[in-house]
């Protein structure tokens, strides 16, 4: 998009359309009172709300068109995004749309045009499976191995914090083999899988361990050559990491604003409390932060489709983003007083996601070296 390259961090008319479209339907669809229903489901995953969202084409968005999808860029994802984090959302579209992203660079013609029609319509939940019990990001933590047997590939290995796992259809797992890393689409519902919830702070996110154990597929499910889809993977993975930026962004602006709201209303010695020095600039501050992270995050998002190399802008990106939320999710509570204590105060909601993505994808300490290390220092 050339807004971004020419340095305009504004939307275009078509975004602010799609930005628009976005925040009516949820606030419509999924206000608060909804979401504290939907995550105290097993999935956090409404089928019927998943449907809708599919027919207004929010999984096709960043499909190429003649797989089924829109043909749109991954900076119109990020518009999704950040509203989808405004309401906390529960839904596994960002998850689907990465693996989406993942077959779509790596994977073959055929396998595109087997696999990502189905995920553009959303019949089809897909996720991508990398990070193991070493909580290592790069390749070094890529552990499950893939054994060739005859024409066939045999798979072993433990997939922890996979995002929306339980309600997937398809995993698409990093696996060693032949010296490097290769990725291979699973069935979920495959001989030898196992999906395990696992419990997160943030109840509106639901993430799942998946377990192999001498899991066949064909050799035809590798996407990519043998042992050489660690780079592209990273890239994925990079790209992902900003769409949850914007998504932390999107969430820390809903923070802000509660905080800000009740700093109105709330009266202490005769007036509001907004008009004291000490609540007044902690929320000024707040919102400096998330402005800022939300710069870094529009470029980054612009950065993954158009450098070689977009390292150090998705760092920088995801570093300011989950540190804005986490401070955003916690003064709101301060700023509510006794009562951000409370279940029924929804600022513990943005509180508990802040911490959840503070290390979600890396902690903002490895994404500070991570940026250092692709700046040469």
């Amino acid at each position: 998009m050339g807004r971004l390259a020419a340095m305009d961090f504004g939307f275009s008319d078509q975004q602010e359309q799609l930005k628009a479209q976005v925040r009516r339907f949820l606030d419509s669809e999924c206000p608060l009172e909804r979401v504290r229903q939907i995550m105290s489901s097993r999935d956090a995953h409404d089928t019927a709300l998943w449907t809708k969202i599919a027919g207004l084409g929010w999984p096709a968005l960043a499909i190429e068109e003649q797989h089924g999808g829109l043909g749109l860029a991954w900076e119109d994802l990020i518009v999704v995004a950040e509203e989808a984090g405004r309401t906390l959302f529960p839904s596994p579209l960002l998850a689907s749309a990465v693996a989406a992203r993942a077959i779509g660079t790596l994977g073959s013609e055929r396998q595109k045009g087997r696999w990502l029609p189905a995920i553009a319509s959303g019949e089809t939940i897909a996720t991508l499976a990398v990070l193991e019990e070493s909580d290592d990001l790069s390749e070094a933590g890529v552990e499950t191995v893939a054994e060739a047997s005859g024409e066939q590939i045999v798979l072993n290995g433990t997939k922890m914090f996979v995002g929306y796992g339980q309600s997937a259809q398809l995993l698409l797992v990093a696996a060693r083999e032949k010296g490097g890393t290769s990725l291979f689409a699973v069935a979920s519902d495959a001989a030898g899988v196992t999906v395990t919830p696992q419990r997160l702070v943030d109840q509106t996110s639901r993430v799942a361990q998946i377990s192999l154990e001498g899991v066949v597929v064909d050799a035809a499910d590798r996407l990519g050559e043998p042992g050489a889809a660690w780079s592209d993977i990273a890239k994925v993975l990079d790209a992902g990491t900003v769409a949850m930026s914007a998504e932390m962004v999107g969430a820390a602006d809903a923070a802000c604003r509660l905080a800000t709201e009740y700093a109105k209303v709330r009266k202490q010695f005769g007036q509001p409390i907004g008009k004291f020095q000490g609540v007044k600039h902690k929320l000024a501050e707040i919102f400096v932060d998330i402005e800022s992270a939300r710069s870094l995050v529009y470029f980054a998002s612009w950065a993954v489709d158009h450098l070689p190399d977009a390292r150090g802008h998705v760092s920088m990106a995801k570093a300011y983003a989950s540190q804005a939320l986490d401070r955003a999710g916690e003064e709101c509570i301060q700023i509510h007083g006794a009562i951000g204590y409370t279940w029924e105060c929804d600022a513990h909601l943005y509180y508990k996601r802040g911490r959840y993505c503070r290390n979600l994808a890396g902690s903002p300490e490895y994404h500070h070296e991570r940026l250092l290390a692709a700046q040469g220092l």
